[in-house]
């Protein structure tokens, strides 16, 4: 049974990378797996003498959440000199934590981005005038992050590592229930390295566990081991929400790192803002996604004139209807082609530059369809410059696509 029209046209708008690797081509799809080991999976089981050489600097806790009937054994490991001695807590498996061993015990990263580092949750002088940013008291909002100088489109605005990473085992959706072994866990997350800088994080829920409610109310949502979960990087968990954001937060896997990206210029004086919801939706729904967090969204967006809100959510409509047309059987070329120049100038109006590469991704195979392989081949170039941008440039979606593009361009060679 088709899904309802809203879903659909959240589902179309956040994941249409999805969408297009499910049209039949006989373009291939690259999957891509991250060569190398890690070291074997180490829990409270395992011999002393196998810690050796892992960034743990305490013995893991391990309990099995029994209370939701769950056999898999989870383990709260800590890194307390990770990230200049500001510390990591990480629960998930024995198997994710050895595969984050060796990001764990890299040093380079933490060094690389130490002048974003806000020791004891405060960035020094020194360090503002340094990144180009400063945290202030922004109105009606709190704390919030401003420019001070100008900031490309493209340019990394901010680095975090993280604080704690944790497994969506123990923070399922509001509705869903969470293991009561979770409190075990949280009471050993607390106070682990330089607490300041995440006790200082906003809060949401009045009575819950402070660790838990600082997790779920700043966390990003970050994939480890094919393990979904959340990492809290409290730096650049002080960016405000904005439905139509001036920055885009980017997780990579190779360091664990979240960066703030620019998708447009930031001039100086204008607060850096990032989207906690995906991008895309129409109002309505911006307004159900955003109830999560328990406020009401003040961004230009959403306190534009009716009219041109409307205005908005018509063209975000009109998107959804012209992707699925554009795949209809029976498309002539020259539909496509008008309708690939109305979807790429709605996007340009509604400045979605952050799903560009997953549009032209999906627009490189339907061209390839239709025989066309040097719009094909056109579209991946350019799909994966922002692919690059805003997604891990080693992480799947990136590799797949160059991989694709290595398959075009040696095509069209051989010819």
């Amino acid at each position: 049974m088709a899904p309802s029209p809203p879903l659909l046209l959240t589902l179309a708008l956040a994941t249409l990378t999805t969408l297009a690797q499910q049209t039949q081509s006989p373009l291939p799809l690259h999957p891509f797996t991250p060569p190398g080991t890690c070291p074997i999976p180490f829990d409270d089981d395992s011999p002393a003498s196998e810690a050796a050489g892992l960034p743990w600097t305490s013995a893991p806790y391990c309990l099995t959440p029994r209370s939701v009937g769950s056999a898999q054994k989870f383990c709260l490991y800590t890194a307390a000199a990770y990230n200049l001695g500001a510390g990591l807590s990480v629960l998930t498996t024995p198997d994710a934590a050895a595969s984050l061993a060796a990001a764990v015990a890299d040093p380079s990263p933490a060094w690389h981005a130490r002048d974003h580092l806000a020791v004891g949750g405060v960035l020094g002088r020194e360090q503002e005038a340094r990144v180009g940013y400063k945290v202030v008291n922004v109105r009606g909002k709190g704390m919030g992050v401003v420019a001070t100088r100008l900031i490309k489109k493209f340019e990394t605005v901010m680095v975090s590592l993280p604080a704690v990473l944790v497994d969506n085992e123990f923070l399922p959706a509001e509705e869903e229930e969470a293991p009561a072994e979770g409190a075990k866990f949280w009471k050993r997350v607390e106070g682990v390295g330089d607490w300041a800088r995440v006790d200082r994080l906003a809060r949401s829920r009045e009575g819950a566990n402070v660790v838990e409610d600082v997790v779920r109310t700043n966390a990003f949502g970050v994939r480890v081991l094919d393990r979904e979960g959340k990492g809290l990087y409290p730096e650049i968990a002080r960016l405000n929400h904005a439905c139509d954001p001036n920055a885009f937060p980017r997780f990579t896997r190779s360091d664990l790192a979240m960066r703030a990206v620019a998708t447009r210029d930031i001039l100086p004086g204008e607060e850096i803002t990032i989207s906690y919801i995906p991008l895309g939706m129409p109002t309505t729904h911006r307004l159900r996604s955003l109830a999560n967090w328990g406020f009401n969204c003040t961004c230009a967006l959403c306190t534009a004139p009716a009219a041109a809100r409307d205005a908005s959510d018509a063209r975000r409509h009109r998107l959804v209807e012209v992707y699925y047309a554009m795949q209809e059987e029976g498309v002539s070329y020259a539909d496509l082609v008008e309708l690939t120049r109305e979807f790429v100038e709605t996007v340009e109006v509604e400045r979605l530059d952050t799903k560009v590469g997953e549009y032209y991704q999906a627009f490189m195979r339907i061209y390839y369809n239709a025989g066309d392989a040097e719009s094909a081949l056109k579209y991946a170039r350019l799909g994966l410059k922002y692919a690059e941008a805003f997604a891990d440039p080693e992480g799947g979606f990136c590799q797949g696509f160059r991989a694709d593009l290595r398959f075009l361009e040696a095509q069209r060679k051989s010819k």
